[in-house]
């Protein structure tokens, strides 16, 4: 019971996240016309299949046509505002699918034109990696999924506190999320990949901490000079 009520709590903190960075977003957003974004550094996957989502952020060159070539954001309609052609549906499309179609639709104003995509800001597809890692955080995808272990090994893998046979893989959802328990000891130490599952974007994966762990960051505390004299005065006041 109180590990459903645990998952629960993290579920609900993964809704928070999303709101703070959908607000980040939003900002960004409105200044896109005004920065040149370079590639996006610290995103987790192997690129391999990548549909665009709602956010990210494309290159489109076409060869010797400056006029059409820039830098666009995935709109909050899946679109993008291309120059003279008007919106442009990108969401759901892989890169290449978008330089097809980008393609199609400049032979209109272009006789040959040689269009190249590439994806600047991976901005709509993230996991979360939390707990008793080297780097806790949310992590943006460069594919449409990545393998547990590539995951933690981006986070900076499991500090000596981290219960490594009971870590928890979450897919949230608000009303009955879902979870597996898994042995991650055996996936990286051991090399037995049978639960080395597949990550979607918004899982959730929480390192939990050992007993003895948690117990020694609370004696830490206590016999620190600093909440030791908070302890003795809480004492203290105990005894009036």
């Amino acid at each position: 019971m109180v590990r459903l009520v645990l998952i629960g709590a993290l579920v609900l903190s993964l809704g928070f996240f999303q709101g703070v960075f959908s607000q980040s977003v939003s900002s960004q957003s409105k200044t896109l016309s005004s920065l040149e974004i370079t590639p996006q550094e610290g995103a987790i996957g192997e690129g391999v299949h990548y549909t665009l989502g709602k956010d990210d952020v494309v290159q489109i060159t076409v060869r010797n046509q400056p006029e059409f070539t820039g830098q666009f954001i995935v709109g909050p309609d899946g679109n993008i505002q291309y120059t003279f052609v008007g919106d442009v549906k990108a969401e759901g499309l892989t890169k290449e699918e978008l330089k097809e179609k980008i393609t199609s639709l400049l032979t209109k104003y272009v006789k040959v034109p040689e269009v190249s995509v590439s994806i600047l800001a991976y901005r709509s597809k993230f996991v979360y990696i939390l707990g008793e890692v080297g780097r806790p955080g949310k992590y943006p995808m460069k594919g449409d999924e990545i393998s547990l272990r590539d995951a933690l090994i981006q986070a900076g893998l499991p500090t000596r506190a981290a219960a490594l046979r009971r870590v928890y893989v979450i897919q949230p959802d608000m009303t009955k999320p879902a979870y597996k328990k898994i042995d991650i000891y055996k996936l990286l130490y051991k090399g037995i990949l049978k639960d080395n599952v597949t990550l979607g974007p918004g899982d959730l994966v929480v390192i939990p901490s050992t007993v003895p762990s948690e117990i020694n960051r609370a004696l830490t505390n206590l016999l620190s000079p600093i909440t030791r004299g908070a302890a003795l005065e809480g004492i203290l006041a105990g005894t009036d």
